[in-house]
């Protein structure tokens, strides 16, 4: 496959959304502390694929199975002693490094504390059945963290009534067991405008990265990792509808004007796998080449929203009131949050157990994309991700793509080699005809990352 060579130079400025990515995060973690004291409820786990479904319940913060990810991401330090709680209670390093995450955060007494003296305990332990990892670490904070545990298990792969049946009959009954915990009414009108502004915001992050197939790239994968965070943390708020809408609006303004990522763009790079939290620095690598990271499976999917093809295409789904108009009722909702854990792409980055149709969305994406190669994270920090990744890199080696492998670990810093990782990527660059045109990045802190499974810092 060509490999585009151009040394044509665009325009790039800074983007101006970024200031209100950065307060929609920050406001996300005060509420983490500040919730309890307002009298909203605390759901701890990992439930950011339903955030609309639990407005119904209140004004709830949710810090996913710790508060300090982010923190740990940022400060190795930090990290080793968070780590090493978890270690000294017997979970080893082959286990999923991101619940080692939670879990030392949790053994340390961490999970309670608030930067500024706060204490906060959750009412509930809420998780979906997205991997045996997380089912674990869901119930040993509940047996630890003394609060009742609920499972959601939802299926991953069916599309028809018999699965839109087990999905509602699992939400009507967390809503009774959430006003039997909290001894709160759940409130439909709540659930109706979670679920609405739930649609909108997944489908207006996926036109935003459907735009990333211009030619320049208008953004690259680490400003859209970023700006993907309120579409994770709080896609169930009208600001963050109203915060997409913007930012839309400025990369179609961005497309229009040939506004490019950084100024030049030698080849398309495509980055499978979830990337090393810790040194997320790895997606802007390429760079050093003049080449731009468009994409990749965990960014579309972790806040974007698609609709899925049988033949491994997506496409961004129609406005709601063109998809499923006068949604009035507590079931309507319920419709509508089948329609986006079964038709379309939001789900548990893990839980996808359709290893032919996800050989066809990666070969898919490569070519929708325009990619020139295509690099592959081999995850040893999570065993769910890695289902398949082999054959999907097979199957993008016989659709014609370049494609190159490295080891290393979604949230455990240990597992980066550096020097063999960076060695490996600069023979895979050269390997496309490109020149290094600078020096490697230095490590970047995770400033505004606060990882898939945590409530940021």
């Amino acid at each position: 496959m060509a490999v585009n060579l151009s040394q044509q130079q665009y325009q790039t400025e800074p983007i101006k959304c970024w200031g209100r990515m950065k307060e929609l995060r920050r406001g996300h973690f005060r509420h983490t502390w500040d919730a309890a004291a307002h009298g909203e409820p605390v759901i701890q786990g990992i439930v950011e694929f339903f955030l609309g479904y639990f407005s119904g319940i209140g004004d709830f913060a949710n810090p996913s199975y710790g508060p300090y990810f982010t923190v740990m991401m940022r400060n190795p330090e930090f990290a080793t002693k968070v780590f090493e709680g978890a270690e000294a209670r017997g979970l080893p390093r082959d286990i999923c490094s991101s619940m080692r995450c939670h879990l030392g955060q949790l053994f340390t007494g961490m999970s309670f504390k608030g930067p500024e003296g706060q204490t906060m305990h959750p009412d509930m332990v809420i998780q979906m059945a997205g991997c045996h990892s997380i089912l674990k670490t869901g119930q040993l904070f509940s047996q630890h963290g003394d609060a009742p545990y609920f499972i959601m298990d939802f299926p991953s792969t069916d599309r028809d009534e018999a699965a839109r049946a087990y999905v509602k009959g699992q939400l009507y009954e967390g809503i009774e067991w959430m006003e039997q915990i909290t001894g709160r009414k759940y409130d439909n009108e709540k659930l109706i405008e979670g679920v609405k502004n739930e649609y909108e915001t997944g489908r207006l992050l996926a036109a935003v990265m459907e735009l990333q197939r211009s030619v320049p790239a208008p953004l690259d994968m680490r400003q859209l990792w970023s700006l993907r965070l309120p579409g994770v943390t709080l896609r169930h708020k009208a600001e963050t509808v109203a915060f997409y809408k913007d930012l839309l609006d400025e990369v179609i303004d961005r497309v229009e004007r040939q506004v490019s990522a950084k100024g030049v763009e030698t080849a398309r790079i495509m980055m499978e796998g979830l990337p090393p939290f810790p040194r997320i620095d790895i997606l802007r690598y390429p760079t050093r080449y003049g080449a731009v990271v468009v994409g990749g499976d965990a960014l579309f999917y972790t806040g974007g929203m698609w609709h899925l093809q049988d033949d491994g295409s997506w496409k961004v789904p129609p406005p709601l009131d063109e998809w499923r108009p006068g949604i009035r009722t507590r079931e309507d909702a319920f419709e509508l949050i089948c329609d986006m854990r079964l038709t379309f792409g939001i789900r548990p980055y893990a839980c996808d157990t359709r290893p032919f149709a996800v050989r066809q969305e990666y070969v898919w994406r490569a070519k929708h994309f325009g990619a020139d190669g295509v690099i592959i994270h081999m995850d040893r920090g999570c065993r769910a991700v890695q289902q398949g990744m082999e054959e999907n890199k097979i199957a993008l080696d016989q659709a014609g793509f370049r494609t190159v492998t490295y080891e290393a670990s979604q949230a455990d810093f240990r597992d980066f080699n550096e020097r063999q990782i960076y060695d490996t990527l600069d023979a895979f660059m050269e390997s496309l005809g490109l020149k290094s045109m600078a020096e490697a990045p230095q490590a970047e802190a995770a400033e505004d990352e606060p990882g898939l499974h945590g409530a940021g810092g």
